[in-house]
């Protein structure tokens, strides 16, 4: 497939950079890959391997990567060019202009935490990101929980701090990926109430024997999307995003509509969850991450399968090991460079 280059917004986010502060920029800054389960994801019973930078994860099982472009990890110097995974926060500028950052603008840099246990089979990596410096400052924090073997894993998307510059703007926050489903980069989508009474939606292979799916937890309301994976940030008809877009659902500044998209063919999905529209300095929101096998189980049953007896991990007192890299943050300076595409790589 091609790089797809999207231009909607070029002309009404340059306008508000250059008439109001602030301007959205982007940096990159040298950072370093967190893996769990290293030595693992390479058949049915050794569990998820998972590597992590800015955000980003790659999903290794049974010797492959579930994320489109399943051959790359995360890059660990530079955010937009590995696996199609996004921890987005959208700002809306009150203009009919939304900044996605996250996805152009792209996070500018990070630190990381890796703690592992159970010999690094499981463990917590946490990606502290920065967008901006100064009164424009963003940062958020992504964390990824997984405990050996299960076939799920928790992820958890904290806003930490809103830049003065953006006191009392509304926005929401956002995750999205690209499936990459057994070998093949189309399949089918479904979502709905599991027969264990879990919200659940995501794809599964033509095959039905895999499903990548987004699973809500205690406490959370989030809205889903499954279908054409360009509906966060991208027009569509209801037949690719379940319900018809403008230009996008982020872009739009509207919920991810709980829909499963109606195409009855195979094609080139993906997922995601937002979180409705807040105004305070700080937010977040959790939710699992489903990569399993289906024995002659439906998507929605191979859902609660998945989830096995397991309970979620204890990310506190358990830690054996921690690492703690710290970078540079003389990059973080806005440089003025306004970006006016949304980029997805296509191999």
């Amino acid at each position: 497939m091609l790089k797809k280059v999207l231009t909607g917004v070029a002309i009404g986010l340059a306008s508000f950079a250059i008439t109001s502060a602030p301007s959205f920029a982007a940096v990159t800054d040298p950072g370093v890959l967190g893996t769990i389960n290293s030595s693992g994801g390479t058949n049915a019973s050794d569990g998820l391997k998972l590597d992590i930078t800015y955000g980003q994860v790659q999903v290794g099982r049974k010797g492959d990567g579930q994320i489109f472009p399943h051959a790359s990890l995360p890059c660990d110097n530079t955010y937009d060019c590995g696996p199609s995974s996004y921890p987005v926060v959208v700002l809306d500028d009150g203009t009919g202009t939304n900044h996605l950052i996250g996805d152009s603008p792209d996070w500018d840099s990070f630190t990381s935490e890796v703690t592992l246990t159970d010999s690094g089979r499981s463990g917590v990596v946490v990606n502290h990101l920065t967008y901006g410096s100064g009164t424009s400052l963003v940062t958020a924090d992504v964390t990824y929980t997984y405990t050996y073997p299960n076939q799920y894993f928790n992820v958890k998307v904290d806003l930490t701090s809103l830049g003065t510059d953006y006191a009392g703007w509304s926005h929401r926050l956002a995750w999205y990926v690209d499936s990459y489903l057994e070998g093949s980069d189309s399949g089918y989508q479904f979502g709905g109430t599991t027969p264990g009474g879990q919200t659940v939606a995501g794809v599964y292979n033509a095959a039905g024997t895999q499903i990548e799916a987004f699973r809500q937890v205690a406490g959370q309301s989030l809205n889903w999307f499954a279908g054409y994976y360009t509906c966060p940030y991208s027009s569509g008809t209801a037949d690719e995003c379940g319900v018809p877009t403008g230009s996008g659902f982020l872009e739009d500044f509207v919920d991810f509509p709980n829909v499963v998209a109606s195409e009855p063919s195979t094609q080139d999905n993906g997922f995601g969850v937002n979180k409705g529209v807040s105004t305070a300095s700080t937010d977040s929101m959790t939710f699992d991450l489903i990569f399993a096998e289906c024995l002659n189980e439906a998507p929605l049953p191979c859902a609660d399968s998945a989830l096995g007896t397991a309970s979620l991990p204890n990310t506190g007192a358990s830690h054996v090991t921690l690492i703690s890299l710290a970078l540079s943050g003389t990059l973080l300076a806005a440089l003025g460079v306004v970006l006016v595409a949304i980029r997805r790589q296509r191999a």
